[in-house]
């Protein structure tokens, strides 16, 4: 069977979506011998494939193309319907509008352009509303990340369960790698506290960034750690940062290097998850991974995927956040310091790939 892979997202700004869709076909490589692949990548090859393509059973496409929209919905099209596969897999982001081709899996992450409209564009939520149920029409199954969003594709989308298949995110093998670093120099080249709270998300709307610098602003002056946020600001939160105090007990790195990012969750006192809205919610799970414990909302899929494992507040609630971080230190102790025996079995890229292999197969 010839499997023809979309990894032309991974040319762009890394996020859990793109990194699902690294991890998961590199173990399917790495696990299947018997079948062949074709990998797409936009405009160069993705550094982790380079030493899996041997031009024989692993062969890479390139496709050139600088315009996003353009590229997705015309470029990729195109040489995709030259491309002959049995089995066509979108892990990232979905099949283009025009692409209808028998053995098409499209992967969607979440339904925020329905439960989550203000935190996007309204070209950009139409935009996604479109695609999302055109991939749906012409799958002839849907990969998602969780329960959470399993349910949601069904009932909005009014697909059959049954033909929704729950493959699950998990911690890449290179995180602990990158452990060996030197913190201090992170730490310098990022301007970091020498104590911390953080949380790691692009900034926007449905983080709920929000909750937590009101939470933060009203203990700070009774706590003596600093609150640092990993990522680089997203559409509207210029407006909200600029109402708080970034200067001195408010940190805000801007993007981060995926070899640093290691390094600055061990280091933190805890990690602070305040999402609206997650398919999954790679982030706590990569903390509590590295022995950090974890406050996290109780929003959307989070408990699911995070279990007991983490402090939970009210998603909208600031009171409940500001309790929680003024007696931080006093229970840090007692908080859960990483996964437990099912996620660490379940979030897992080798059993993820495994899973994906064997759905596609089925349909032989």
């Amino acid at each position: 069977m010839v499997i023809a892979i979309d990894l032309t997202s991974l040319s762009y700004h890394l996020t859990g979506i793109e990194r699902y869709a690294a991890n998961v076909s590199n173990k399917m490589i790495e696990q299947d011998v018997s079948n062949y692949y074709i990998l797409i990548f936009r405009n160069e090859i993705y550094p982790l494939f380079k030493n899996k393509i041997d031009g024989k059973r692993v062969i890479a496409k390139i496709l050139q193309g600088n315009h996003k929209l353009i590229f997705y919905q015309i470029v990729l099209p195109y040489n995709l319907y030259k491309i002959k596969a049995d089995r066509y897999l979108f892990l990232a982001f979905n099949s283009p509008i025009i692409f209808k081709k028998k053995g098409i899996y499209n992967t969607i992450h979440d339904m925020g352009a329905w439960d989550s409209p203000g935190a996007m564009k309204k070209l950009q939520r139409l935009y996604w509303r479109v695609t999302i149920r055109v991939a749906a029409e012409f799958s002839e199954g849907i990969i998602t990340v969780s329960e959470f969003s399993k349910r949601r594709i069904s009932e909005l989308l009014k697909y059959p369960k049954e033909k929704i298949y729950v493959v699950y995110s998990a911690v890449s093998d290179e995180i602990t790698k990158n452990l060996r670093l030197n913190y201090n120099v992170i730490k310098n080249k990022y301007h970091l506290p020498d104590k911390y709270i953080m949380t790691l998300s692009t900034l926007e709307p449905r983080k709920n960034i929000t909750v937590l610098l009101k939470a933060f602003s009203k203990v700070a002056d009774k706590v003596d750690y600093d609150l640092v946020l990993v990522g680089r600001k997203g559409w509207m939160m210029d407006t909200v940062l600029e109402q708080y105090d970034v200067q001195k007990r408010i940190h805000i790195t801007g993007f981060v290097k995926d070899k640093h990012i290691s390094l600055i969750y061990k280091n933190a006192l805890c990690f602070i998850f305040p999402s609206l809205y997650e398919g999954f919610g790679l982030p706590p799970v990569e903390a509590l991974a590295l022995g950090i414990p974890v406050i996290a909302s109780d929003a959307a899929s989070i408990p699911e995927i995070l279990h007991k494992q983490a402090t939970y507040f009210k998603n909208d609630s600031v009171s409940e956040l500001e309790n929680i971080l003024i007696e931080l230190e006093k229970h840090l102790n007692m908080m859960p310091h990483g996964l437990n025996e099912y996620q660490r079995k379940e979030y897992n890229f080798e059993r993820s790939a495994n899973k994906v292999l064997r759905l596609i197969e089925a349909d032989n």
